[in-house]
């Protein structure tokens, strides 16, 4: 397994703190656009986090395996022994808030997290955009009308398949601009059945939390996130200017944000 990890920012010698940026499922790290003079400034070094199957990354995701692999990433640079910060996107939120179970962060900077992964999916059913999340696990290059195409937007048009568990069928190699996958089956098995929740037993007194949402969200709801938020005592801000689930063009928006508030 090979796996990105690409750092930046202040030395390691001279930095005082440790930013980490876990991307949402699929995404990439890379795409987080923060220049080393202002990381340079607030004494921060940054690792950006690519777990398998994300970026340049190889192997086959899951965010339970994931999150020891950062964490034996972070500990043999002496990097928990520093002040933590995190950032994490959708599914990459939810697996930074687990992780901050296990490893003192001070503050967590959380892009729309999914707190549920079977309910985001189910979300995506109801909201009629199922065919959003379809599309991203095609192969490029390949009508809807031929394998392995055909056989992963009819598996996934409805959601019978969270019930039954039957998607062997779909034990293919998936890569195109977005994802690449060793096995579709897997990462579906992996984060769908029976899936992950994020409750209020990781939430940690250590850790400050702000949750940042957009304008709208159809990948996961967020009357979900504000109830969450709100029991457990977690900043929640919206982004007026965030149209979607994926803060298009407006990540330097959530980025003032985050400086606003402070390392």
């Amino acid at each position: 397994m090979t796996l990105e990890i690409i750092e930046s920012g202040a030395s390691k010698e001279e930095a005082r703190g440790i930013l980490v940026i876990w991307p949402s499922t699929g995404g990439n790290a890379r795409s987080f656009r923060i220049r080393d003079s202002e990381l340079e400034s607030l004494g921060l070094r940054l690792v950006r986090f690519n777990p398998p199957s994300h970026g340049n990354s190889k192997g086959i995701y899951d965010p339970k395996t994931s999150i020891p692999l950062l964490d034996v990433y972070l500990k043999e640079r002496g990097y928990t022994n520093k002040e933590l910060y995190g950032i994490g996107h959708s599914g990459g939120g939810a697996a930074l808030m687990m992780y901050a179970n296990l490893v003192p962060f001070r503050k967590l900077f959380l892009l729309s997290p999914i707190l549920d992964s079977v309910l985001s999916l189910r979300y995506l059913y109801e909201s009629h955009s199922i065919e959003e999340f379809s599309r991203l696990l095609l192969l490029p290059d390949v009508s809807d009308d031929m394998a392995p195409n055909k056989q992963i937007l009819e598996t996934l048009s409805n959601p019978q398949w969270l019930e039954d568990g039957k998607i062997d069928h779909l034990k293919v190699q998936i890569q195109n601009s977005r994802i690449r996958l060793e096995d579709l089956s897997m990462f579906l098995k992996n984060l769908f059945l029976p899936g992950f929740v994020v409750d209020r037993s990781v939430i940690q007194k250590r850790t400050n939390y702000t949750i940042f949402l957009p304008k709208e969200d159809k990948w996961f709801p967020k009357e979900s996130t504000i109830r969450f938020a709100k029991e457990n005592g977690l900043n929640c801000i919206e982004i007026p200017e965030a149209p979607d689930h994926f803060f298009s063009s407006t990540w330097l928006t959530v980025w003032k944000q985050i400086q606003t508030i402070g390392f």
